[in-house]
């Protein structure tokens, strides 16, 4: 059984996703850090957003959720 993910921005640097995941209190195994060329994607398991309030000030943002 395959995992559903969620694309849930861009990000500046691997750091700066990573940080976004950790003050969300997400379990690194329910994230996936991606680069692609200068850009840096962060997906989050689809369950672990599930009733999840996500807070999101930006820092480090490239984009916001869609």
């Amino acid at each position: 059984m395959a995992w559903e993910f969620e694309q849930a921005g861009k990000f500046g640097s691997e750091k700066a996703a990573d940080d976004y995941a950790r003050r969300n209190n997400l379990d690194p195994r329910d994230v996936q850090i991606t680069r692609k060329g200068g850009e840096v994607e962060l997906s989050i398991r689809r369950s672990a957003l599930d009733g999840r309030n996500l807070r999101d000030n930006g820092e480090g943002r490239r984009d916001g959720w869609g």
